[in-house]
């Protein structure tokens, strides 16, 4: 176990259904199963991705929309394959119970801020430990104690993220391309992407060791669409100004997935 606490960075050790440091602070597994980090005042419910959001985008996984990324990440060159994985913004778990299928991969983490993400990843990855935490803060994982960190669609602390890997482990990225499902921005006024979810360069520390994109056009019906919409960041704005974004979704579409995918290996 490489699970540290985030209050004094001592090893956090499991006892009956919580996890204790030698300083005696005390962290509690929820009944769903995950394990909340959280303290004092970051401590709620409201915080993170709803409960809507994590089921909108289950039901895009469930519908195969991102069945070639799925398979462009089981294609991954590892030299050997990780014996760890640590999933930064896990959300349900689709991506990381893909990962840790088709590389074996034994120990597994998820991460997420979301109650209602980490409630249902739990549900679904039995094997794997989820973390309610804030990537806002310091990972809490000792130094060089992982195989592989991945963040899909999710922010990247990158000194985090290597001060965690250890000499030799790798880094996986994967962040949408410009075209993105650009024919549903033409119905919508979607969100751009954030900088930290945009294309990981030049990383201090880092060799490149693959980088390929994932494009590929489905034709997707009008109720996937409204989930690719639930499941985004723009649900917020959309729900604040009471437009009627479904009415305005055609009754199917063909839309474009592009992504990229870009693994990197720590010196």
């Amino acid at each position: 176990m490489f699970l540290i606490c985030p209050l004094c960075r001592e090893p956090l050790r499991p006892a009956e259904k919580s996890y204790r440091c030698a300083q005696n602070h005390s962290f509690d597994q929820a009944k769903e199963g995950y394990l909340s980090l959280l303290h004092g005042r970051q401590k709620g419910d409201g915080r993170g991705d709803s409960q809507a959001m994590m089921l909108a985008r289950d039901r895009v996984h469930r519908a195969g929309v991102f069945a070639p990324l799925v398979a462009a990440l089981a294609a991954l060159p590892f030299e050997h394959p990780p014996r760890s994985v640590l999933e930064l913004g896990c959300g349900e778990g689709f991506f990381l119970g893909h990962m840790v299928k088709s590389q074996g991969i034994a120990a597994s983490y998820g991460l997420d801020l979301s109650v209602d993400a980490v409630k249902l990843a739990a549900k679904t990855l039995k094997p794997s430990l989820i973390l309610r935490a804030d990537l806002l803060n310091p990972l809490p994982f000792a130094d060089g104690s992982l195989d592989l960190v991945q963040s899909i669609f999710a922010p990247r602390p990158l000194a985090e993220i290597r001060r965690v890997l250890r000499p030799g482990g790798h880094a996986l990225f994967v962040y949408p391309q410009a075209d993105h499902w650009e024919e549903l921005r033409a119905f919508l006024p979607l969100a751009g992407i954030g900088e930290d979810k945009l294309p990981a360069e030049g990383l201090p520390g880092f060799t490149p060791i693959a980088a390929m994109p994932v494009v590929a056009k489905s034709d997707l019906l009008h109720a996937v669409l409204v989930d690719l919409v639930e499941m985004s960041p723009s649900i917020h704005r959309l729900t604040r100004e009471g437009t009627d974004w479904r009415s305005l979704l055609p009754a199917h579409l063909e839309a474009t997935l592009s992504v990229r995918v870009a693994l990197f290996r720590k010196i």
